[in-house]
């Protein structure tokens, strides 16, 4: 049995495994562009997977990645919870289990390693030790959907007036076709001049798998006469909601649909998920309307191991 084969084996069991560690969204998100998933593993003194270290692995230019895929927040290092009594304790287990993991990493000898940890990993020192480099990043999260008036009050008077002024106009639907969604995708990146980085493969069948599940909606705001304003992309698993997809009509910016899709998201999964996670961005106006929503800055760690031809790929991109 592969690694891979013990992993999927292991996650029908394992309840606690994070929606974006979950082998059947590793599937959803390489097998449409003929990409593909592979996964380390850490074991106990008994045998049983105590650890894992998902990735998307590839060549670019004849240079071996892996990478965090696309439409995927976060991989990173998954360990195994258990309560341990003495911190001592923990962090060792924590370092033992990273260790073998990073052993694996340099027997595969990838020439461009870059993988975003969750917010929850915040213990990075192996890696460190073993030559990796960290960057800090920040996402923004909204981290009890439990109370909505509560949410609501921690909304900015901005968002709150757009929300208000919307929800006059607009109507809400969960109904949008993947075909319509993607549509609306790259109309606004080619109002921009630029083309859709994802292919329409890709966000057709993630969309369609995670809706399946019942761990996904895309929410619309469209006006009286059935143009769309705004719609988002929205995929869970108990513990958190992820926005990972939005798409803004060139002409209605100003209409207020793009908070109010997402306010009804929120509204929508506040009795399904915990939290509500904005997948982040370091541009500072997504930054700015992502805080006006009342959420809570929260860093995560990006970790990083090129080698010189990696590190040269690098520098050509920019």
């Amino acid at each position: 049995m592969t690694d891979k084969e013990r992993y999927r084996a292991f996650a029908e069991q394992e309840k606690n495994l994070p929606l974006f560690l979950q082998p059947w969204w590793l599937d959803a998100v390489t097998e449409p562009d003929g990409k593909q998933w592979e996964v380390l593993l850490a074991f106990n003194k008994q045998g049983e997977t105590e650890a894992a270290l998902p990735y998307l692995i590839g060549k670019k230019l004849g240079l071996r990645y892996m990478l965090t895929p696309q439409l995927t927040q976060y991989t990173g290092v998954w360990i195994r919870q258990q309560a341990e009594k003495r911190t001592t304790d923990q962090l060792e287990r924590e370092k033992k289990m990273q260790t073998a993991l990073i052993e694996q990493i340099h027997v595969i000898r990838p020439a461009l390693f870059e993988l975003r940890f969750p917010p929850q990993y915040t213990n990075w020192l192996p890696f460190y030790w073993a030559g990796f480099h960290q960057e800090t990043r920040y996402t923004y999260r909204i981290e009890d959907l439990s109370n909505m008036e509560k949410v609501w009050s921690a909304f900015s008077y901005a968002k709150q007036k757009q929300i208000n002024k919307a929800k006059d106009e607009l109507l809400i639907d969960y109904s949008m076709s993947t075909d319509e969604f993607y549509a609306l995708q790259s109309k606004q990146w080619a109002t921009k001049g630029e083309r859709n980085v994802l292919s329409k493969r890709l966000v057709e069948h993630v969309i369609e798998t995670a809706r399946e599940r019942g761990q996904g909606m895309i929410v619309r705001a469209k006006d009286k006469d059935g143009h769309t304003h705004a719609a988002i992309f929205v995929a869970w698993d108990e513990h958190s909601a992820y926005e990972l997809m939005s798409a803004i009509h060139p002409d209605f910016r100003a209409s207020g649909a793009s908070t109010l899709v997402v306010w009804e998201g929120m509204k929508r999964l506040s009795k399904t998920t915990g939290a509500w996670d904005f997948e982040g961005s370091m541009i500072e106006s997504v930054e700015n309307s992502f805080r006006q929503f009342g959420a809570t800055q929260t860093p995560y760690f990006v970790i990083t191991k090129n080698d010189f031809l990696g590190k040269l790929y690098h520098l050509c991109k920019r």
